[in-house]
């Protein structure tokens, strides 16, 4: 199969796709904006009355990207040529307004950027919507599952419609081609031979929907979860259209033994990529353990980035398991001619939290499955970074090279850690690494494998229409864009790991939060210069895990049942890692929700309203014993009105549906007490670690 399609179809593609391709441009373009004035709105007093002016000016800018959003997926989804003059216009005025608050704030100025704010409403959901475009919620809703496979299935439709209404069940949800029914079915027979419970999930799943009044076709939801495509052939999937250059997002650390106070595991974990409508789900099936894990998109597809069959993470287990984090991918070690139809990682996830009692059983289960579709990233097939109280593995290969990370191969002492990149030393023995140039690769013990050359953007038209002409062979743009992606990667392994060891022996949930709100630095001076900078050399700031790209930070400490997640990043004013990962979160909370995991739904509630009360007490003795002005009053009224509300909603329903709507007005109260309680008193973080020299690197295998 040649490794990419024919030019003509290329470029008729191309011109086809030209006007969406200039929203993304428009909406990078408002989103690096609005996080340059959350970047500075974060070193300001946030009990300052013009602070919190300036806001609320930014999520009105905010909705409007929303909004844009919104229509701009449906134009490049169907063509509609209405959507795509809505996102013309909310672009040009979410531009037009980030543009004056940053005037404005960097001028000090104190004059207000607008007296028009959005008028928000749920129509008869759980979110905001905005002039009938469904908002993404600012906190992430719980979905409470209990019972036989086909209930779950049922419940899980049942909710997430009621959580955002009737159209997420219809959201990615494609026609299916007679030739992809047979593709969905070749996928589903290898989930069934390995995961029976998969098939009816999917028929509660449809069951739901319909009850929940759309008809859905079954094929179309198992397509949803397993894909309707053969499996990849090439790497970046190159041969079925444009290639997918690899993502830099993601992080993770886990701590347990002696870098822990008391020896238990914890572990933390980001999603970094647009916050979409993502949900956490509690699950309480008939057989096998409960188990709690955050996937991306409640329908299992991300705008821009198309299907990712309901990837996500953390995840734990009332067995001890914790899944932390995809592992460091993308990597692509297996070589090619052991690809083929395998499992896709969320099925695989719930699987081995289901069933698997350790870290060790999660290992032998996931080797002895099939290597799968590799070509299309962490997503596609099984691995990644599980843990428990005494053991965690990472899974960076399976086969030629077998490549998995224990503690100690690295230097590390009872802690691990990934984020976008390999760090095995034996990666490099891979078939895509062998066909870097020699010495293009360097390797460290702190952050694996960086290019020798640090790697500017590569996501760029002019890269891939070298591709396209045949200027750049599939194996130069391969390595072009893994190595922007593990330059960027090898900077977040090394904030982890110099983190892990400043704080050994007190690497508890405290901390894991604290090093979540250490964030980076961005560049100084002109932000056009520093993207023309950064697309020629690589050179940025200094780089965190905890960065404006953070769609979530999620906490987790299995042997209590502790899991613990914030909406966006956990701080105020965290810079970007890079130019397109400059990114924004309308109604940034800064605030943690927390869930025990227990042995029922009941209980995991009435454990969430109680932590609700205790919280929202203590909020109104501190709004009792403070003094606020202006808008700082306005937003401390409302975020106290709001908990209030949400802890006064009926208590006395137990049928599945209703835990779920208690949980997340449970949920949303937490929040919204944090936020006061937090806005006097800051949560602590640590200090950025000192840029120094990386360790004496090795060049090409270590």
């Amino acid at each position: 199969m040649a490794d990419r399609p024919g030019m003509l179809d290329s470029v008729r593609l191309a011109a086809r796709k030209a006007p969406i391709f200039q929203l993304y441009r428009r909406r990078d373009r408002l989103r690096a904006t609005l996080c340059r004035v959350n970047v500075a709105l974060g070193q300001a007093d946030p009990q300052d009355p013009l602070t919190r002016r300036r806001v609320r000016e930014l999520d009105t800018a905010a909705v409007l990207l929303g909004q844009a959003r919104w229509h701009a997926e449906r134009a490049r989804a169907t063509g509609d040529t209405t959507a795509l003059k809505r996102a013309r216009q909310a672009f040009t005025e979410g531009q037009r307004l980030a543009d004056r608050i940053e005037a404005l704030v960097a001028g000090g100025n104190g004059a207000y950027a607008t007296d028009r704010f959005p008028i928000l409403e749920r129509a008869g959901t759980e979110i905001d919507h905005c002039q009938g475009v469904p908002l993404v919620p600012a906190i992430t809703p719980v979905v409470v599952l209990r019972g036989s496979d086909e209930e779950m299935g049922a419940q899980y439709a049942r909710q997430i419609a009621a959580i955002f209404g009737r159209w997420i069940l219809r959201y990615g949800v494609r026609r299916l081609t007679a030739d992809e029914r047979v593709e969905v079915g070749r996928w589903e027979a290898v989930h069934g031979e390995h995961l029976p419970w998969l098939g009816r999930f999917v028929d509660g799943w449809v069951a739901g929907a319909r009850e929940s009044g759309v008809n859905l076709d079954r094929a179309s939801i198992m397509d949803l979860w397993v894909g309707h495509r053969p499996p990849a052939t090439s790497w970046l999937d190159a041969s079925s259209g444009l290639p997918e250059l690899p993502p830099i997002a993601c992080t993770s650390l886990a701590a347990w033994g002696e870098s822990t106070p008391d020896g238990a595991l914890v572990a933390a974990a980001t999603g970094d990529h647009e916050l979409s409508y993502q949900v956490t789900v509690a699950a309480f099936p008939d057989d096998g353990h409960p188990f709690v894990h955050t996937i991306f998109s409640a329908a299992g597809t991300l705008p821009t980035v198309g299907p990712n069959w309901f990837f996500g993470h953390p995840g734990m287990s009332r067995s001890g398991l914790a899944y932390v984090h995809h592992g460091g991918g993308p990597k692509f070690l297996e070589p090619r001619h052991s690809w083929g139809y395998g499992l896709r990682r969320t099925p695989s996830v719930w699987h081995l939290l289901r069933y698997a009692t350790s870290a060790h059983d999660a290992r032998e289960m996931e080797q002895s499955w099939p290597i799968g579709d590799v070509g299309r990233g962490d997503q596609a097939t099984v691995g990644g970074f599980y843990a428990d109280a005494d053991y965690a593995y990472i899974i960076e290969g399976r086969d030629d090279p077998v490549a998995v990370r224990e503690a100690g191969l690295l230097g590390e002492r009872d802690f691990l850690y990934a984020n976008n990149s390999a760090m095995h030393p034996d990666a490099v023995r891979s078939e895509w690494m062998r066909r870097a140039p020699d010495g293009s690769w360097l390797w460290d013990r702190e952050g694996g494998y960086r290019p020798a050359t640090p790697r500017g953007m590569t996501k760029s038209p002019g890269m891939l229409l070298k591709w396209l002409s045949g200027r750049m062979s599939t194996d130069e743009l391969l390595v072009a864009g893994m190595q922007f992606a593990y330059w960027n990667s090898y900077h977040r392994n090394v904030f982890l790991r110099r983190m892990a060891d400043a704080h050994h022996g007190h690497l508890d949930v405290g901390a894991l939060r604290a090093i979540y709100r250490t964030v980076g630095t961005a560049p100084t001076g002109s932000w056009a210069a520093a993207v023309r900078r950064y697309r020629r050399t690589g050179e940025w700031s200094r780089i965190s895990a905890a960065h404006a790209s953070n769609a979530f930070v999620a906490i987790m400490k299995p042997s209590t049942g502790y899991y613990s997640l914030c909406t966006g990043p956990a701080r105020r004013g965290a810079a970007p890692m890079s130019p397109d990962s400059a990114m924004i979160v309308r109604g940034e909370t800064n605030a943690f929700w927390d869930l025990e995991l227990p042995d029922t739904p009941t209980a995991l509630v009435e454990r969430a309203e109680a932590l609700a009360d205790r919280l929202l007490g203590h909020a109104r003795d501190t709004v009792a014993g403070a003094t606020h002005a202006g808008e700082t009053a306005s937003d401390v009224a409302e975020w106290l009105a709001a908990a209030q509300t949400d802890t006064s909603s009926p208590r006395d329903a137990d049928g599945i549906e209703a835990l779920g709507r208690r949980v997340r007005a449970a949920t949303r109260a937490q929040v919204r007490a944090r936020q006061i309680l937090h806005l006097g008193d800051p949560p602590p973080e640590f200090t950025l670690p000192e840029r120094r020299k990386p360790p004496r690197p090795s060049v090409g295998t270590p």
